[in-house]
């Protein structure tokens, strides 16, 4: 999917364009619809660099500058290009410097993919990785000569002291081409607490020393993305070779999903375009949208789950979906194939949603969901929008998607009957995530009690979501037997509120729900008959939830840490 347009399949059912152009020009609406969705990517965008940049540890305002030379490196391109043209160019450098972004998969892979490519065109290669602290090297070196097992290399180079996520799984090929082709790999990382240009400084005497001692290979370099600016390591790595007496190199800088040149790809109608020339020595790798990129790392300081490999999301899901249906005996047909997968970085969004018979107030809602960065089901246009590669949230889309599936339920007009239709499909959505990945928590009292009590405890006005834990303790009071009736018409009249509250109920009868069947309380055709109910008559959505909230009050939560 990787941002593309789609346009190697046919849109599904009543999705097809209003309006035509010339073959291969996008029409004036096609325009207008990826200028929306740039802008609505630049906003997320921008909020989730602040998040990222928030868990850095750079000082201002040198990492501020340091970040607007690299931005001013990339914030255009002079002609589209391609793979080969960029294998050329390496394999006819002293010096390759690639971009990279750690926590992308892909961005390793496509490191692996120019290992290859440049090795049938030279007879010698270094590789120079930020991967393995400078002072490692010679548990570096034992490890290439088979000296030391892989678990003792990752323990002696103190690997989980040194990386906050588990990116040893994408850096392992690298390790493994170079062990069976003998290519020599130098170690670059330094303190993170030191300036970005002293860390510059280090890498490029490391870097420059290699250079001398295999004055016949081409070194090949990977390390951080803002690094590679011609400005940085590359100037650094001038100097230390200078100060060994030697010329400056002839260099190639590649750096991977620039965002200015992917939305000015996109506004062209070319994100599909894999390489283009910066400018003489420098190009740029296409292959993930940058708000995809920016998830990689955020789900390894947010979320406590297993991350989908972005190309591979669509077929994920509709895995998903097959799945619990399978687990549930639940008759979905074709349904799998038909449901449109989008993230953050599909530009046919707008395309998607202009084309969809909905009315505006229906497609605000969706757009207020996507930047506020939540996943959504949208089961009218068989659509499953993913705001995140967590695991968790594909699996609940794909359960929510089940539920309309087999159900066919339509929200109820009245405001109580609509509330407890939410809380249930979002009951089917927490348990199909917890049969995936059986870590999953969920806020249960003790937490929605916290939440409230820092509410009353601040000044000012209680957020949405602060207004829906009081609510949903209130209510959880109302069904246990105590506390006054919660769940009126005027408590839910905030769209936000009903939102959340809907999300917080329905996520801990999920939950019960799964430790339920897992004790053994509860039996599988439960849930079946959950999933298959339309719950759209009036008060049949709150008969069943107090029904299956009276059953499952007993049930044992374990507890967590």
């Amino acid at each position: 999917m990787a941002g593309k347009r789609k346009g190697d399949r046919p849109p599904p059912p009543g999705l097809a364009p209003k309006d035509a152009s010339e073959p291969g020009e996008p029409s004036a609406s096609a325009r207008r619809a990826v200028a929306e969705v740039i802008e609505l990517q630049r906003r997320i965008f921008e909020r989730q660099r602040r998040i990222i940049e928030s868990r850095e540890a750079h000082p201002t305002p040198g990492f501020r500058r340091y970040r607007s030379e690299y931005l001013r490196a990339v914030d255009n391109y002079m002609s589209e290009s391609g793979f080969g043209a960029l294998s050329d160019a390496m394999a006819a450098a002293r010096i390759a410097y690639v971009a990279d972004y750690h926590t992308l998969a892909l961005a390793q892979k496509t490191f692996v993919k120019i290992v290859e490519s440049v090795m049938r065109q030279v007879e010698n290669l270094c590789l120079v990785l930020e991967f393995v602290h400078e002072r490692h090297q010679r548990h570096l070196d034992r490890y290439l000569a088979g000296e030391l097992r892989e678990d003792a290399f990752l323990k002696a180079i103190r690997y989980k002291e040194s990386w906050p996520y588990d990116i040893w799984p994408n850096f392992k090929p690298i390790f493994e081409l170079a062990i069976e082709n003998g290519f020599p790999v130098v170690a670059i990382d330094s303190d993170a607490t030191l300036p970005l240009r002293d860390r510059d400084r280090r890498a490029a005497s490391h870097i420059a020393r290699a250079a001398a001692a295999c004055p016949e290979s081409t070194l090949l370099v990977l390390t951080g993305q803002m690094h590679v600016a011609p400005c940085h390591l590359p100037a650094a790595v001038d100097g230390a070779f200078a100060k060994l007496g030697m010329p400056a190199p002839e260099r190639v800088v590649v750096y991977q999903n620039a965002e200015e040149i992917y939305w000015q790809l996109a506004r062209a109608g070319r994100e599909e375009v894999e390489v283009v020339k910066v400018d003489d020595e420098s190009f740029c790798v296409n292959n993930t949208p940058p708000l995809v990129q920016q998830l990689s790392y955020l789900h390894w300081i947010q979320y406590d789950s297993d991350l989908l490999e972005y190309e591979e999301i669509e077929s994920t899901v509709r895995s998903l979906i097959h799945g619990m249906a399978r687990y549930l005996n639940l008759p979905v047909g074709r349904a799998a194939e038909e449901a449109r997968v989008l993230m953050p970085g599909d530009l046919d969004l707008m395309d998607v949603l202009g084309s969809s018979g909905l009315d505006a107030a229906g497609k605000g809602r969706i757009l207020t969901q996507i930047e506020l960065e939540e996943s959504a089901c949208v089961p009218s246009l068989n659509l499953i929008y993913l705001a995140t590669l967590s695991v968790n949230h594909a699996a609940e889309e794909a359960s929510h998607y089940v539920k309309h599936v087999v159900s066919r339920g339509v929200e109820p007009a009245e405001l109580r009957d609509a509330f407890y239709f939410h809380v249930l499909n979002e009951a089917c959505g927490f348990f199909g995530s917890k049969v995936v990945n059986p870590k999953r928590k969920c806020d249960h009292e003790g937490r929605l009690r916290g939440i409230v009590a820092r509410a009353r405890q601040r000044d000012g006005r209680p957020t949405a979501a602060e207004r829906a834990a009081e609510f949903s303790l209130q209510h959880l009071a109302w069904q246990g037997g105590g506390g006054r009736r919660a769940g009126s018409a005027k408590a839910l009249a905030d769209p936000a509120v009903l939102a959340a509250a809907a999300h917080m109920l329905g996520y801990i009868l999920g939950d019960r729900l799964y430790y339920g069947l897992t004790n053994g309380d509860v039996q599988k055709n439960l849930v079946r008959w959950l999933f298959l109910a339309p719950l759209d008559k009036e008060r049949e959505a709150l008969d069943v939830y107090l029904y299956l909230s009276e059953k499952l009050r007993g049930v044992r939560i374990p507890t967590r840490i």
